[in-house]
């Protein structure tokens, strides 16, 4: 037996799983409502009204007639001119503030650094989120869905950020525990070892490899020499020391702000990985009620393109970056070179800013093998030599394939002009930057020639 009152009817509608895409459907507006019909003439209206209607009437054409009088007198809009004022006065505007920023331009980028400073954490969490949302995706559908047979679309969602990011994190804490100490004690035993070895036996060792190589050069210059180099070594390290005191305190809080910066981007992260979905349909509302609807969609697909430029060449490049440096590891460890997993991590972290960055990650470990071994800096340097080329011809097309679609001397623009106004990583993200740069030029003209009916091949 069912009792009405302990029926419980919902009207909720069925929530989307995540994994739903974004749906935009186009309606007519409803008609509009219906009018009441006046009478067709006025032998149908009663008597009563038949002079009042005239008074009406009389009182109607009498206001008409001044309207239309005091209208001939008030200023008239032309929207002609009317849009050629305010296209005037945009013009103006955007001039003013170019000129400000050209004349500003060291307070304008000092601007925009402390602005990504701050919202550091928030860029860090949509990178993140963007690299693991695929494996979030992927145990959903394989591992709880069809292996699990677990129903309900969000605790599948729940279920796989945790195990994902128990995943992400346990990586991590197995890095930090593992590698950073085997890296820490590389580098007390390095120094160590250079701190047993003095001036004379290392120029010793030098001008004998060089004797070696060329018997007839004459040598007595370069003693000289190193006495040159040392006195100005010492200098420069005693001006470093005396004014690294307050650098050392600056990166005590940069260590600081770093930790606290990467705690909140982890924690950001999984909220814009469970909130998908609804970011998603958020921005597409946005985008369609801002712009017409063909010129949403062309934006839409646009940024998603960009998207995928952009992210897929900084995950390809890290996973081909973390390949390159465990092959490192793995050759230098089996030819018996000293120090493969303090060298491999310089290799591998390098290996991420293109085209220069196996030269910059080559220079440490020949200067390390040269102060042990000039054999082993020789033989390193083929090794890194053979890696590069599988990198450059298999290991590099294999996995990022045409992601960027420039040519090299874009490539060269990128990194120079990011290096030099935000270094390292500008060097590192120049790239991808200059590649949707590139993409978005291409679409603008490929449009434009279209619209001319021109076609340049």
């Amino acid at each position: 037996m069912r009792f009405g009152f302990f029926k419980k009817h919902r009207n909720k509608k069925e929530e989307k799983g995540h994994r739903d895409p974004i749906i935009v459907r186009f309606y007519k507006a409803a008609d509009e409502s219906p009018t009441v019909n006046a009478p067709d003439s006025a032998d149908e209206m009663p008597e009563s009204t038949t002079s009042e209607a005239v008074k009406a009437e009389a009182s109607s054409s009498s206001e008409e007639s001044s309207c239309a009088s005091s209208r001939k007198r008030r200023f008239e809009r032309n929207p002609k001119y009317f849009s050629i004022s305010v296209y005037s006065l945009l013009t103006i505007l955007v001039a003013l503030i170019l000129a400000l920023i050209i004349f500003n331009i060291a307070t304008v980028i000092s601007i925009i650094a402390g602005f990504l400073s701050v919202i550091a954490p928030f860029i860090g969490a949509g990178l993140l989120a963007f690299i693991v949302s695929p494996l979030v995706n992927f145990f959903d559908e394989y591992f709880f869905e069809k292996l699990l047979h677990i129903r309900k679309s969000g605790l599948r969602k729940t279920l796989s950020v945790i195990f994902v990011f128990a995943i992400v994190l346990g990586l991590l804490a197995l890095a930090i525990t593992i590698l950073i100490p085997q890296v820490i004690a590389s580098l007390k035993e390095l120094l160590s070892r250079m701190s047993g070895m003095n001036v004379e036996s290392i120029t010793g060792t030098v001008k004998g490899w060089l004797s070696g190589l060329f018997p007839s050069l004459d040598l007595s210059w370069f003693d000289k020499w190193v006495a040159d180099q040392l006195s100005t070594l010492t200098e420069t390290l005693g001006s470093l020391v005396r004014d690294s005191i307050p650098s050392l305190v600056n990166a005590g809080f940069a260590v600081v702000k770093g930790i606290v910066n990467f705690l909140l981007a982890i924690a950001i992260s999984i909220y814009m990985v469970c909130d998908k979905r609804r970011i998603a349909r958020a921005s597409t509302a946005i985008t369609y009620s801002i712009l017409p609807a063909k010129k949403a969609s062309a934006f839409i697909n646009t940024s998603r393109e960009c998207g995928q430029i952009f992210f897929g060449f900084i995950i390809g490049k890290t996973i081909d970056s973390i390949i390159i440096g465990i092959l490192t590891f793995i050759i230098l460890a089996i030819g018996g070179l000293p120090y493969p997993l303090l060298v491999s991590v310089i290799v591998g972290v390098t290996n991420m800013i293109p085209f220069f960055g196996p030269f910059i990650g080559a220079v440490p470990g020949i200067l390390l093998y040269l102060c042990i071994d000039p054999v082993y800096a020789f033989a390193f340097a083929i090794i890194i030599l053979a890696i590069q080329q599988f990198d450059g011809w298999v290991l590099g097309p294999l996995i990022l394939g045409d992601s960027t679609g420039v040519s090299p001397l874009w490539v060269i623009f990128g990194i120079t002009v990011g290096g030099a106004y935000f270094g390292v990583v500008g060097m590192f993200l120049g790239v991808p930057v200059t590649a949707v740069v590139v993409y978005l030029a291409r679409r603008i003209v490929a449009k434009r020639l279209a619209k001319k009916k021109v076609e340049v091949s």
